[in-house]
């Protein structure tokens, strides 16, 4: 069925300001598309006759019909709630801003790290299938010692008369327990009665999917209502929330009967007030229900582009498009119909009948079978109706095919939703056996972290943390530095966390030792002690001035000392990496005045494009290029863009471009900086790149921007590796 705002002109279809021809051409197909103004109209209709003088009534909807950030948003601004059934949708729902105490989360078997995460986020209410998963849940809210409000999910034993696989509430159903199963609901309730940090406010239950007779819902509601107060007067327990569920039908063909939704609200919030009135002391105060198909389904389409037709031996005629049940498996998995036109011929004068079929290798990859399809040809644009529920959050990739773009359009406005999937998304969890590139990373604040956490008693976050990031990560070798703050014993540190790591796990891994800071050196002499321990490279300062330089955040008249004269010189003689991060510029160049070998800048970016204080000026890079020194550029989001959309690898690969441009092939390397495991910066690496699992999309981008295998090879590795391999210090037995 046309969506609200789709119109014909000229015997094309449009959408709002746009034909879906131009929006097949510009997003690719399959495309899923949805009208914002229709559910925008949805909406309206629920907020405005969902509605009681009498009880709360909650609109809480059924993200597993669909969920994208930007639908978030929608539902957000107009205070809807949210149905959550994953610790993904949780992830989703969490990181696109909507506000979690609005979040109803579901499912049948929660797994722990997803009762976990509820209880962390702080959801609304959290819906219990069954009693072991309630015993879990009020150990972990012990453990955390966090609060919760909760409903029990139960099964009323009623036929929704809709196909098997979507009806929910029959007995042998694995959703809930049954109201009927009386001995093990009672064991729920002592739990409770017992429980600390758990609340039960009330019971859910959900009979189906597309139900367009409301007397389901009114027998539902009248067995629901039966049972608590019954349930309430043997318990002792007051229950003032109930949950009816979803399913409200949507229009699919011609000839399905099309629910007046208005007077199906208005009859289920009557019936809940007639309910109340039969009992003077359990009344519903919160009346819950969880539309999902029925606010999106209808509002979507999706467009395929024609390939072929073809007429079997036998005469049936079928034509082939560039999607199928890898988008909507709705057909082959319910038997599930649909209309469709084509969208740039809609009035033809000529019909035949067709089965669409997709591409996937499978006989039951249809689309819609026994259609009506007016004149068509080889890149023709198909539009089906009805696809906004549960086809592309049904979608997947069999037969490798990437997922399809979902956007948007209210009027002259387009809002890309979710892009369309690339192969290298698609398959970057695979393991591929080709060589790849491998990563030096020239500074990573390892050491400290691990002297923190050994500090605190966690002397195994080298094997449980690290090591599983560094396994799945390009990153073969590092500088591994101790950054040395205030009131810090450096010899002891170091000690401490050198004797952390075993490399055992890591075949192949090439460590060099290093320092960031030397505000603890307490005398030049000192610096042999560190060379002796393995240290090979070393900071003169962090951000502040010490005996010896002074850095970013010091006098910018300052600069090297003459102790820090001493010092340079010795490491000189020592062989040793000198690096001139965190210095300020005066120090900078009092360093190259003095010394001109085995001279590094191991993190920062260019200042050019981003004027952070740590950053390098053309100037200073030019310095570096005299004394054959290298840049190694960081992936703190704050030295990549002071705009917050900006802190992305484009952006990060902006920098790489200019470095390279100003220093040469031979003088551009990596120093990470990754700072997720700092407490003190959470968050702090650009946004495509969080942690080193995720540096092989570095490589990518580098790729893309038309970066030689030679030369992503040497400023991954070669340029520092070639020039410093003998200062390796450390390095893991190849098994």
């Amino acid at each position: 069925m046309r969506t609200k705002s789709m119109h014909i002109r000229d015997n094309v279809l449009y959408m709002g300001e746009y034909s879906l021809i131009d929006l097949a051409k510009k997003y690719g197909t399959p495309l899923y598309v949805y009208d914002e103004i229709g559910i925008n109209d949805k909406i309206e209709k629920f907020k405005n006759n969902f509605k009681s003088d009498q009880f709360e009534c909650e609109v809480v909807y059924a993200s597993k019909a669909f969920i994208a950030p930007y639908l978030c948003k929608i539902l957000a601004q107009n205070n809807f709630s949210i149905d959550s059934v994953s610790e993904g949708d949780l992830y989703l729902i969490n990181k696109s801003g909507f506000p979690m105490n609005k979040v109803v989360v579901h499912g049948n078997n929660k797994l722990t790290s997803e009762l976990t995460l509820a209880l962390d986020y702080g959801v609304e209410y959290l819906v219990v299938d069954n009693l072991t998963e309630l015993l879990k849940l009020e150990y972990l809210a012990n453990q955390k010692q966090k609060p919760l409000k909760t409903l029990i999910r139960v099964n009323p034993g009623i036929e929704a008369h809709t196909h098997a696989y979507i009806e929910t509430a029959n007995l042998n159903s694995k959703f809930g327990e049954s109201i009927f199963a009386l001995d093990i609901l009672e064991q729920m309730i002592e739990v409770y009665r017992n429980s600390k940090y758990l609340t039960l406010e009330g019971f859910h239950a959900h009979i189906g999917s597309q139900i367009n007779n409301p007397n389901s819902f009114l027998l539902e509601i009248k067995i629901m209502c039966q049972f608590m107060r019954d349930f309430s007067k043997k318990t002792g327990f007051s229950f003032p929330t109930l949950n009816i569920g979803g399913g409200f039908a949507i229009k699919y063909l011609d000839d399905d009967v099309e629910i007046d939704l208005p007077t199906m609200l208005q009859s289920i919030v009557r019936a809940v007030e007639e309910e109340n009135e039969k009992s003077e002391t359990m009344k519903i105060k919160k009346l819950m229900i969880e539309p999902g198909r029925s606010l999106v389904g209808d509002s979507g389409v999706t467009l395929y582009t024609c390939g072929s037709k073809k007429t079997t031996y036998s005469g049936k005629n079928y034509i082939f498009v560039d999607g199928g049940m890898s988008d909507n498996i709705r057909p082959a998995l319910y038997q599930a119909k649909y209309t469709l036109d084509v969208a740039n011929k809609v009035v033809s004068p000529t019909k035949e009948k067709y089965d669409v079929v997709g591409k996937c290798c499978e006989s039951g990859d249809i689309v819609v079978t026994d259609i009506m399809v007016g004149e068509i040809h080889k890149g023709d644009i198909i539009v089906v109706y009805s696809t906004g529920a549960y086809c592309y959050s049904m979608s997947m990739n069999y037969n490798s095919l990437p997922r399809g773009a979902v956007i948007f359009v209210n009027g002259d406005k387009i809002t890309t939703a979710i892009r369309k999937q690339s192969f290298r998304h698609m398959f970057e969890t695979c393991v591929f056996e080709e060589k790849e590139i491998k990563i030096f990373d020239i500074h990573s604040d390892m050491l400290y972290d691990l002297n923190q956490q050994s500090l605190l008693g966690n002397h195994t976050r080298f094997k449980d943390y690290h090591v599983p990031q560094l396994q799945n990560s390009c990153i073969k070798g590092a500088v591994w530095t101790m950054y040395s703050p205030d009131d810090f014993n450096l010899l002891e540190a170091v000690e401490r966390a050198i004797s952390e790591i075993d490399l055992q796990e890591l075949p192949g891994f090439e460590v060099i030792f290093g320092l960031e800071g030397l505000r603890n050196l307490e005398k030049v002499e000192d610096i042999d002690k560190l060379y002796e321990l393995g240290f090979r490279h070393a900071i003169l300062t962090w951000n502040e001035e010490n005996k010896y330089a002074t850095g970013v955040g010091g006098n910018s008249n300052r600069g090297l000392t003459e102790e820090g004269i001493r010092l340079v010189k010795r490491m000189e003689e020592l062989d040793m990496i000198i690096d001139l991060a965190h210095l300020n510029e005066k120090s900078f160049y009092d360093v190259l005045k003095v010394v001109n070998k085995n001279i590094i800048f191991s993190h920062g970016c260019v200042k050019d494009i981003c004027s952070h204080r740590r950053n390098v000026t053309n100037e200073q890079m030019l310095a570096l290029k005299a004394v054959d020194g290298v840049l190694g550029l960081t992936l703190a989001k704050n030295f990549v863009s002071p705009i917050e959309e900006e802190k992305d690898l484009a952006h990060f690969l902006n920098h790489l471009d200019r470095a390279v441009d100003i220093m040469g092939i031979d003088r551009v390397c990596f120093g990470f900086d990754f700072m997720d495991y700092l407490s003190e910066f959470p968050n702090d690496n650009i946004i495509d790149v969080p942690n080193a699992t995720k540096a092989f999309r570095i490589v990518d981008g580098m790729r893309k921007r038309g970066y030689t295998e030679v030369e992503i090879e040497k400023i991954c590795w070669s340029n520092f590796y070639n020039r410093y391999k003998d200062k390796v210090v450390l390095k893991g037995e190849k098994k």
